[in-house]
């Protein structure tokens, strides 16, 4: 087999490294970058009465120049801190600001107050960086016009609940009676604008200066947008641009797109984790076995494999087969299981990225190179590609859908049901977070994937159906949640696959027991919970600012950051969790300790599976021959039967029978996976093997009838026979230790010695049957006797060519063993 020394320690410090770069958040002075830009992030084009606070609060973002992303591209603009900007009225305009200048916080916004004055139509705000001047902007209000019925939901094709209104009143505060009031819809979802919701479309206002229009709206989910225009030329009132907005869902395609996306996203996780294990897999699970010599180690093992195959559940899956299998101690184990905690975040990280646009031309790439590439690496490969563009376009299909309805009055009240954002500047309510805790903990036992949680986690933070604040929990409990794979792979192991299981659960329920208690320590100074502080200031943006920035990166390096540092404080207590585990599921006796050699977890290993094949034709081997010896020194050789060894023997006979069921059995399913050519080829040989191994086992039933026939004979093998007996005898038992020396692959020209050995005992058996004849001719054999002698003769001869079978076969095995590693 190929030495594991030759595995490099980079290829394991590499998705490493990988996992702390995507983690890390920019830290550059963006106090000292230059002001290029404002964006109005919310508060603008709002309509109310005279004297009233206008509903939203004004937010303007201060932003840089473009920022690179890790891919290159075109980038995006970086929001700037600490930037002073001066607000002031234009134009005439009479509206009232909580503050004439502000400084952008953290996240590079201002939040402002604005109140309508007495002047009606339109009223302006110029908004002025000073540090650059000419990057100002203007803000439009409406004062004098309320807006009635605004943001509604209806179901597709049908009418909003209430009509929708526009009150107009002048600058006194009175109604504006028989005003003109103009309704278009100016935005649909639709391919065209859509029109024909419009119950009318020019309306005079009533005695309370209101104007009414019924709307219904159109089949596709989204938002339709109505645009108002109070004009009359008699009185001069011309007021324009007045926007309401109705929701309409098409609950149906609703469902079927985000499942639908789901499918996709978690299809596109597995062939990707396929692909890439196609590519690497074989490697990187022998890796998890020369690595995990000391804790630290498995750790980075963990971490490297899991980031590598892109799954912590096949990583578990494979750590609980090889500690059943008896390849792992338990505490490599725990050690393997931390750093795939740590690997598997390197998913959330790759979807935070915005990489939707390279969707369909990876799914287009991977397509073609899995059906053209005929190598095996190749295939693995375009996998891997249609996977990972599968994963973005699954991704993007659940995120527009979500964003769609991310205002939408049932989905935000559904959501604020758990919402975890602390009010009045208190701690984050209990019932929430445990409710939000739990909800995270069944998402991801029920889809048994927490990469796949974390996505959905990810869309609906992203769509802003759920805060920061929210997701932190959820992500949480999709952490717990993700244990259950291992619980359910560890159900027919023994109690260190059990115990395995059992520590991924308590590492993770610790971690997330001191992570939900630090929501309720906030970082000196501030209203915010230490944890999340330190997430935010590690990453771009601010997701705590009034339209939070960012956010899915946010979310994806708090996953990143919770198991990276739960690690980091349990790599000293792996010893501690291992008497833990060992308390809660004792192993009293190492000895009685069931070792599962054919372990079925490890199929999908199938060189390890393969080496599982190989130590139980060893074992089966030897115990045959064990067998055979007992026969033939208990019972043979003293010329009579021992009741309770032959009982004995006939129970190991049937261990070996069953145990020749298994490995056949078990080399039938392998046959069932991808296989490399030695692999195949290597199959039929281990069958022969245990077929011949099983038949020296059936010989001892044999050698103990002949025993019996022997003892009734009443007249023993002549002093002469019993000679030649031993010679033979001692020809076999030298051929028999030739065979399993070979076969331990410590001795390696002990199968050709066998060989040689079996070919002596062929001419021994001819020879001595004619010296037997010649006995029997002069009378100096008894005939009974001397029948028996010809069988066992003839039993000893076949054993040994079942022996030579193995030993044939056996340079054969050595050679595919070695390629197979």
């Amino acid at each position: 087999m190929k030495s594991l020394s030759d595995f490099k320690l980079k290829y394991v410090l590499l998705p490493v490294i990988a996992v702390l770069l995507l983690c890390a958040g920019c830290s550059k002075n963006k106090e000292n970058l230059p002001v290029q830009k404002l964006k109005i992030i919310r508060g603008a084009e709002q309509c109310a009465l005279p004297g009233e606070k206008f509903k939203k609060k004004l937010v303007i973002e201060v932003q840089g120049p473009k920022e690179k992303g890790l891919l290159g591209g075109e980038g995006q603009r970086i929001p700037l801190p600490n930037q002073k900007l001066l607000l002031q009225p234009i134009d005439g305009s009479d509206i009232k600001l909580s503050a004439k200048e502000a400084s952008t916080n953290s996240g590079g916004e201002i939040v402002i107050d604005v109140e309508a004055g007495k002047s009606i139509g339109d009223q302006y705000l110029q908004v002025i960086p000073v540090s650059n001047p000419g990057a100002a902007i203007t803000v439009r209000f409406v004062t004098g016009v309320k807006i009635i019925g605004d943001d509604q939901e209806a179901q597709s094709g049908k009418k909003l609940p209430h009509p929708i209104s526009i009150q107009a009143l002048d600058q006194n505060g009175k109604p504006l009676k028989d005003v003109p009031v103009f309704f278009n819809v100016c935005e649909s979802p639709e391919k065209k604008t859509y029109s024909a919701g419009l119950g009318a479309e020019r309306v005079l206002t009533n005695d309370q200066g209101i104007a009414s229009t019924t709307f219904k709206v159109g089949k596709k989910t989204g938002i339709y947008g109505i645009e108002a225009t109070v004009a009359d030329k008699e009185r001069n009132i011309f007021i324009r641009g007045i926007r309401v907005d109705a929701m309409s869902i098409n609950i149906f395609n609703l469902i079927i797109t985000v499942i639908g996306g789901l499918a996709l996203f978690v299809l596109g996780m597995k062939m990707m984790s396929d692909g890439l294990q196609v590519i690497a897999g074989e490697n990187m699970r022998r890796i998890l076995q020369f690595f995990a010599s000391n804790r630290i180690v498995a750790v980075l093992a963990g971490t490297g494999v899991t980031a590598v195959i892109q799954s912590s559940s096949a990583c578990s899956v494979m750590v609980i087969g090889f500690i059943n299998a008896g390849l792992l101690k338990l505490s490599q184990a725990i050690g393997i299981v931390l750093g795939a905690d740590i690997g598997t975040t390197v998913t959330a990280q790759i979807i935070s990225f915005k990489l939707g646009e390279l969707a369909l031309p990876a799914i287009i790439i991977g397509t073609l190179a899995a059906m053209l590439i005929s190598s095996k690496i190749g295939r693995g490969w375009g996998t891997t590609i249609l996977g990972f563009g599968l994963l973005f376009f699954g991704m993007g299909m659940m995120g527009d859908e979500l964003k769609a309805i991310g205002n939408f009055p049932t989905f935000v009240s559904f959501f604020n049901s758990f919402d975890c954002n602390p009010l009045n500047g208190a701690y984050m309510p209990v019932g929430p977070v445990l409710g939000a805790f739990g909800i995270g903990i069944l998402l991801t036992v029920v889809i048994q994937s927490s990469s796949a949680s974390i996505g959905i986690i990810m869309a609906l933070a992203g769509s802003g159906l759920i805060n920061f604040y929210t997701a932190m929990p959820l992500m949480l409990g999709a952490n717990v949640g993700t244990t259950i794979t291992a619980v359910i792979a560890s159900i027919p192991t023994n109690k260190r696959g059990k115990q395995v299981a059992l520590a991924h659960v308590l590492t993770k329920a610790f971690g997330t027991s001191y992570m939900i208690a630090l929501f309720y320590v906030d970082w000196p100074g501030t209203n915010t919970p230490i944890f999340m502080y330190a997430v935010n200031y590690l990453t771009a943006g601010n997701v705590f600012a009034a339209v939070p920035q960012n956010v899915m990166r946010h979310v994806a390096n708090a996953h990143t950051l919770f198991n990276v540092v739960n690690v980091l404080v349990l790599i000293p207590c792996i010893g501690i969790m291992e008497k833990i585990c060992n308390l809660i599921i004792p192993v009293r006796d190492e000895k009685l300790l069931k070792i599962t050699y054919l372990e079925p977890h490890l199929l999908d290993t199938p060189s390890v599976a393969l080496e599982q094949v190989i130590q139980s034709i060893r074992y089966m081997v030897k115990e045959s021959w064990s067998m055979v010896n007992n026969a033939m020194n208990d019972h043979f050789f003293v010329g009579k039967v021992d009741k309770d060894k032959a009982r004995d023997l006939e129970e190991r006979e049937f261990k070996i029978d069953d145990l020749q069921n298994e490995i056949t059995s078990y080399l039938v399913k392998l046959t069932r996976r991808e296989l490399s050519t030695p692999q195949a080829e290597i199959i039929p040989l281990l069958m022969h093997c245990t077929n011949d191994a099983e038949r020296i086992a059936d010989h001892t039933e044999n050698i103990i009838g002949l025993t019996k026939r022997l003892k009734k004979a009443e007249a023993g093998i002549s002093e002469i026979g019993l000679e030649e007996l031993d010679e033979i005898w001692e020809l076999l038992s030298d051929e028999a230790q030739n065979v399993i020396g070979a076969l331990n692959n410590r001795n390696p020209e002990g199968a050709a010695t066998a060989i040689k050995d079996e070919k002596k005992i062929n001419k021994l058996v001819n020879k001595f049957e004619k010296n037997h004849v010649k006995r029997l001719s002069g009378g100096d054999c008894n005939p009974v006797s001397g029948i028996i002698f010809i069988e066992i003769m003839a039993e000893l001869e076949k054993i040994g060519d079942h022996l030579c079978n193995i030993a044939e076969r056996n340079p054969e095995i050595q050679k595919h063993y070695f390629e197979i590693g």
